[in-house]
């Protein structure tokens, strides 16, 4: 039985995922009359995703608008500007023996819980192809949505600025989909680019998660050929990493920051962030005079979130960011404009960096045969033993003085994972091994 998880439905080609799961999402979301754009990364096992999605929608009368290799944000717009249901074929920043699904309503916001659940059933009760020939679906192919994307990012970032400024930017596109856009944009905005890994096709030279292991190669290019800064995505774009110009990852703690007290630079409102989010980054929004929220993790709920609290920026520290007045889903190529346009205007990056404060913090996790079973034991076990303000609407969260734990289980892998992070680091250690302790019980 198909599930979805915290950003879709994913798993291995050929065994939670296939062709036939395909056709059968088609089958659910299609529908008479109805129009639903398809874009996919680039996968080697996109393009059967892809065709057999296709032919599940139009098997029962829906309209299919193609647009190819392209990000996530990039099939949310499009969704939006044609007033049609999107599907993103992603795995993101999984392996390349992962792939999977993003809905995308025709607002271009991901779907809800409610639309998932709908969407599980009618798989569970399986449809034949019943549509007459006559009846059958159309398909075309629309060949303007990156140029759309390019220009909707533009228009939010002080492109004169760039362009005068002239900065040296190294773009890693990760051999996704990023490679068919982001070069492009850059130099469009007026960039010196230098562009690594922009082959679409689908064998990837590195990781797909941007992280420090992944990214060492991608450092050394930016310090090798003097670059002002790097940029470097995942599978589909929606995340974007950035280094500064020793060559030195910003840290995603510290680029969140940043960017909130960008955006509240601009205009003063609520940042929507989640429970994953560290105290650099509250302290970020009220030092910039704006109010912080959480919420649980996942960019569907940051989404919800902001439209609810009319919030000027929301964005997970893990590189995902959704801009006031862009595509309401995290949007990777606005991201890297963004810290162009930061550099251009307030200089190094890494000096910029040196301004956030960092409190000690420690991230681990563990594999779990049932992680959920496993949060139900550990939840009340970890509210009993630490004292403090509770979340527990995605595992549980504790604030108390000088610092916060997280115990969540994760919604694309089978793990359990423990956030700490205090002010003071022998305390953290502490608390962590409490935590830790705890958990290794029941995983």
């Amino acid at each position: 039985m198909v599930k979805f998880g915290t950003s879709g439905i994913r798993g291995r080609f050929g065994e939670e995922v296939d062709a036939n799961l395909a056709a059968r999402l088609g089958q659910a979301i299609g529908k008479r009359g109805a129009k639903a754009v398809i874009g996919r990364d680039t996968r080697t096992s996109g393009v059967i995703l892809e065709n057999a999605l296709a032919s599940g929608i139009i098997s029962v009368g829906g309209d299919v608008i193609r647009i190819g290799i392209a990000p996530t944000p990039t099939v949310a717009l499009a969704a939006k500007r044609l007033g049609a249901s999107g599907v993103m074929i992603t795995a993101s920043h999984n392996p390349p023996e992962y792939n999977g699904f993003k809905f995308f309503n025709s607002s271009g916001n991901e779907i809800g819980k409610e639309e998932e659940a709908r969407i599980e059933e009618k798989i569970g009760e399986g449809r034949k192809f019943e549509v007459k020939w006559e009846e059958m679906g159309e398909e075309v192919r629309d060949r303007t949505a990156v140029s759309e994307h390019i220009k909707l990012a533009l228009g939010l970032v002080d492109v004169a600025l760039i362009r005068k400024k002239r900065p040296k930017v190294v773009v890693d596109c990760g051999n996704g989909a990023a490679s068919v856009i982001m070069p492009y944009a850059l130099r469009e905005a007026g960039c010196r680019v230098v562009a690594v890994n922009a082959e679409p096709s689908g064998l990837f030279a590195r990781g797909l998660e941007p992280n420090l292991e992944n990214l060492r190669e991608t450092a050394a290019i930016v310090r090798a050929v003097g670059a002002d800064l790097g940029i470097a995505h995942d599978g589909d774009a929606d995340r974007a990493v950035i280094i500064d110009e020793n060559g030195e990852l910003l840290g995603l703690d510290a680029q969140l920051a940043l960017v909130c007290g960008e955006e509240l630079g601009r205009k003063k409102g609520t940042v929507v962030t989640t429970i994953e989010a560290s105290m650099a980054v509250k302290e970020a929004i009220e030092k910039n005079g704006g109010k912080f929220f959480i919420t649980k993790v996942g960019s569907v709920h940051v989404a919800r979130e902001m439209e609810r609290l009319k919030a000027v920026f929301g964005g997970e520290p893990c590189g995902e960011y959704i801009f006031s007045g862009g595509v309401p889903v995290p949007d990777g190529i606005l991201t890297g404009l963004e810290f162009v346009e930061l550099f251009c205007r307030k200089g190094k990056l890494g000096a910029l960096k040196e301004r956030v404060r960092i409190y000690p913090m420690k991230r681990a996790k563990y594999p779990a045969k049932d992680k959920n079973a496993a949060m139900r034991k550990i939840a009340p076990e970890i509210k009993k033993a630490f004292k403090g303000k509770v979340f527990d609407e995605d595992g549980v969260r504790v604030d108390f003085e000088g610092g916060w734990l997280l115990v969540r289980a994760s919604g694309t892998e089978p793990i359990v994972r423990i956030t700490v992070e205090h002010k003071d680091l022998r305390t953290m250690e502490a608390l962590f091994a409490k935590a830790a302790e705890i958990a290794r019980r029941f995983v």
